[in-house]
C-alpha cells in the first residue's frame, strides 16, 4: 500500500513537472543586451523591437531589454551568446577583428560620406560572404544595418586639418580600430572606457574625445571644451547579434519575426537617431560650444592610405574595395 502511494506520488509529481515545463516554454524569453543608458535612442528602439516581436510572435516571443551593461561588457556578452545563452546584443563591427578580420572594416574611418551609402554594402556580395564565415565563426547577426550614429571630435582648440591634431591626446575606445582611426586622422590616441573621460579632460590627461554628439552631450564634456569639429569620421552602423547554437533553436518563424521585426527596429532607430543628433548638436551650441565645419579631405586621404597597412590580416585592397561598394 505504501509502495503505491509513493508511485502515485511521484506519476502525480511528474506529470506536475511535466505542465510546468510545457507553460515555461510557451514562450522563449530573449535577453537584448546593450551598453546605452535608459532614454537613448538604442533603449528606446529595442523596447520598441520587443512590442513588435510579442505582437507579431502571439507572446511565443519575449524581449528583455538589459541597458547599461547590466549583462557585462560586450566582450562578455557575446561569448555567453556563442555558447548559447538566449541574449542578443548590439556590438560593433571592429569586434569581429578575430574571428571575420575582414568584416571589421566597415567601421573603418571616411568609408562614407552619410548613411544612405553606408548602407548599400549590407545587400552586396561581399557582405553576403561575410556572413557566411560569421555563422562558421558561431555567431548569427539579426540586425546588420542598425544606425548609431556619426562620431565627430569635441577637443580644448578647434581643428580644421591633420596638421591641428599633431601631439593632441584623443580619448577612444579600448579598440584597435579605432585608436588606428583617431591615429590616421593625425591624434594620439588615448584608449580609456567613457567614465573616465570627464575627469581626464578636466586634469588635461586628454585634449579630446570623440564620440556621437548626443554622447558628448551627455557626458557633459562640454564643461570642460568647447569646440565641436564635426569631423564626421565614421558613420557607425552597428550589428545586433547572437550565438548560431541559440539561433538554430528557434523555429523558421520565430526567426522571422525577429529578422522582420528586426527591419522595422532598424528603421525606426534611425529616425530617433538623427532625431537625437539635431537636439544634440543644438544643446551643445547653448551650452557654449562653439561647432566648427571641416574639410574632410585631408582626413579622408590619410585614412585611405594609413588604415589598410595597419591591419594586415586584411584581404588585399580590402579598404578600397569596401569604399567601391559604398560609394559606386
Amino acid at each position: 500500500m505504501q509502495i503505491k502511494k509513493l508511485s502515485l506520488a511521484i506519476t502525480l509529481a511528474t506529470i506536475t513537472s511535466v505542465g510546468v515545463v510545457s507553460a515555461a516554454n510557451a514562450s522563449t524569453t530573449i535577453r537584448v543586451a546593450y551598453g546605452n543608458q535608459p532614454g537613448e535612442p538604442v533603449d528606446v528602439a529595442v523596447k520598441q523591437w520587443a512590442e513588435w516581436v510579442s505582437e507579431a510572435s502571439e507572446g511565443e516571443l519575449e524581449l528583455i531589454a538589459f541597458p547599461a551593461s547590466q549583462l557585462g561588457s560586450e566582450t562578455e556578452v557575446m561569448e555567453q551568446a556563442r555558447f548559447g545563452s538566449a541574449i542578443i546584443s548590439i556590438t560593433a563591427y571592429s569586434n569581429f577583428l578575430d574571428s571575420v578580420s575582414d568584416l571589421a572594416v566597415l567601421d573603418a574611418p571616411y568609408l562614407s560620406e552619410d548613411f544612405e551609402s553606408k548602407l548599400r554594402v549590407f545587400d552586396s556580395e561581399w557582405f553576403a560572404d561575410q556572413l557566411a564565415e560569421v555563422e562558421s565563426s558561431g555567431y548569427h547577426i539579426v540586425i546588420p544595418n542598425t544606425i548609431y550614429g556619426v562620431r565627430h571630435l569635441l577637443s580644448r582648440e578647434p581643428v580644421s586639418s591633420p596638421d591641428d591634431l599633431d601631439g593632441v591626446r584623443v580619448r577612444v575606445q579600448n579598440s584597435q580600430m579605432y585608436v588606428e582611426a583617431i591615429r590616421a586622422m593625425g591624434a594620439t590616441p588615448t584608449p580609456m572606457s567613457l567614465g573616465d573621460v570627464y575627469p581626464a579632460l578636466a586634469q588635461g590627461m586628454v585634449d579630446g574625445v570623440e564620440n556621437p554628439a548626443a554622447v558628448l552631450y551627455g557626458g557633459k564634456f562640454y564643461e570642460v571644451v568647447k569646440h565641436l569639429n564635426l569631423t564626421a569620421h565614421m558613420h557607425t552602423v552597428a550589428p545586433f547579434v547572437t550565438g548560431k547554437a541559440f539561433w538554430d533553436q528557434l523555429s523558421e518563424e520565430h526567426q522571422q519575426v525577429l529578422t522582420d521585426t528586426g527591419q522595422q527596429m532598424a528603421e525606426y532607430l534611425g529616425e530617433l537617431v538623427a532625431e537625437d543628433s539635431e537636439q544634440a548638436l543644438e544643446r551643445l551650441r547653448s551650452e557654449g560650444v562653439e561647432i566648427h565645419e571641416v574639410d574632410t579631405a585631408p582626413f579622408r586621404e590619410r585614412a585611405a592610405e594609413q588604415i589598410p597597412t595597419a591591419f594586415p590580416q586584411w584581404s588585399d585592397g580590402l579598404y578600397d574595395s569596401v569604399y567601391d561598394i559604398i560609394n559606386g
